[in-house]
């Protein structure tokens, strides 16, 4: 309960800070300059995903695992793998930038004289959700709250003083400035509580470098393979829209998908509770319990989700409208997006009781099917419908994929009744 909550505090902030970001640059600068930072944002997290989810999410369960048997070399090997190797790919990656950047930056829509900022943000972005995982996995949380809240203050502190002053030119370095206290403060946090946990751990006779390689290999894979493919589809929409759109189109699709970012916020926090408690549960053998729980949270969500999404329906222009006049024009966006925000909210459970008990490995297929169906409908609708084929490509691909993961929680459900 007292990691939840300090998990819901730091997700409070992580959640203001894409918003808060998108409405004052457009409040001081328009759609353009909105719509071009946010290509450039996107270009970066497509790259750090990859890296991010790999390293991060198996580095998070083995730094766990192996900190809750006490295996000492298993602890230490993980944590050189997952902060080490990432170092080694960036530096590769940032020299393919550097080496074509002109073919870059022409393809995507990007500025050329960002190619430092860029590496750099890279560099910083992907350490920035290392630590954040790796602060979990040694049980930390409280401390990634604290660090979390100190660093997004000065990034909300960054972003309105350039905007305040109509420095459009150093956007991409309140978050470079943001990441870099996060780094900072994580390392010293780090250094401070190692030799403390390693007091704890005991020395084993059986330490396989090989196979605990393959664990830890095997698990990223898995994991980033179904998180990049879904949580990408949104950074692709927008590197779409610069690549064939421009940058106004960019501009008005970052407004609302701000709106949606702050709404996501409740899957994530209702995932954080759901999610550990299904495992626990499937871990007892409490299968009553189990669907006892998935039937009032099902009601839960389906209730908020419906309130939430029809009050955004009706009131879409004047939401947009507080970003600007200009921004009104894209309610007819948002409305195409809403059926793929109420199905996220709709599916937490669903998509909790897969991951939190044996069938994770269905949540996975589900993003993949997410980003295929969206780059089809992208294909085939873009041409025709320009943003609003975007946005209708966005819908279709989570509500495709996300319907399959409710279809099979349905399924596998039906088994918990008979064992039952």
């Amino acid at each position: 309960m007292k990691n939840s909550f300090y998990t819901g505090l730091a997700l409070g902030f992580v959640g203001i800070i894409p918003f808060t970001f998108n409405f004052l640059v457009a409040r001081s600068f328009g759609k353009e300059i909105l719509g071009s930072i946010n290509i450039t944002l996107s270009f970066c997290l497509i790259i750090t995903i990859f890296i991010t989810n790999f390293f991060g999410s198996a580095g998070n369960k083995y730094l766990a695992e192996y900190r809750g048997s006490r295996k000492l070399e298993h602890f230490q090997f993980v944590f050189k793998v997952m902060l080490g190797t990432p170092l080694i790919i960036l530096s590769i990656i940032a020299v393919i930038l550097s080496w074509n950047w002109i073919y870059f930056s022409n393809k995507f829509s990007l500025q050329t004289d960002l190619l430092i900022p860029i590496i750099i943000y890279i560099f910083l972005r992907s350490f920035y959700i290392l630590f954040r995982r790796a602060l979990y996995g040694i049980d930390l949380v409280k401390s990634y709250t604290v660090n979390e809240i100190l660093s997004d203050l000065i990034m909300l502190s960054a972003i309105g003083y350039v905007t305040y002053n109509k420095q459009s030119s150093l956007l991409i370095e309140c978050y470079l400035l943001s990441y870099l206290i996060f780094c900072l403060l994580s390392t010293g946090t780090l250094l401070k509580r190692f030799k403390s946990i390693k007091i704890t751990l005991n020395r084993s006779n059986h330490f396989d470098q090989r196979d605990v390689m393959q664990k830890f290999a095997h698990y990223g894979l898995v994991s980033m393979i179904g998180t990049v493919a879904s949580t990408g589809t949104g950074y692709l929409s927008i590197i779409i829209i610069g690549m064939y759109l421009s940058n106004s189109d960019a501009g008005i699709y970052s407004s609302v998908l701000s709106i949606v970012s702050v709404l996501m916020f409740i899957p994530k926090l209702f995932t954080q509770v759901f999610l550990p408690e299904f495992s626990k549960l499937f871990g007892e053998g409490d299968r009553l319990r189990i669907l006892q729980i998935f039937k009032q949270s099902n009601w839960l969500m389906l209730a908020i989700s419906t309130t939430v999404c029809l009050a955004l329906f009706f009131f879409a222009g004047n939401i947009l409208s507080l970003f600007g006049q200009e921004f009104s024009k894209g309610s007819t966006i948002l409305k195409i997006i809403l059926p793929s925000v109420f199905i996220r909210m709709i599916s937490i459970p669903y998509v909790s009781f897969l991951s939190g008990t044996k069938y994770v490995i269905y949540p996975n297929i589900g993003g993949i099917v997410i980003l295929v169906t969206s780059l089809i409908s992208w294909i085939i609708l873009v041409p025709s419908f320009h943003l609003i084929g975007i946005a209708m490509g966005y819908t279709i691909g989570i509500i495709v994929g996300i319907g399959y993961q409710i279809i099979v929680a349905l399924i596998k459900i039906k088994t918990f009744h008979t064992v039952s």
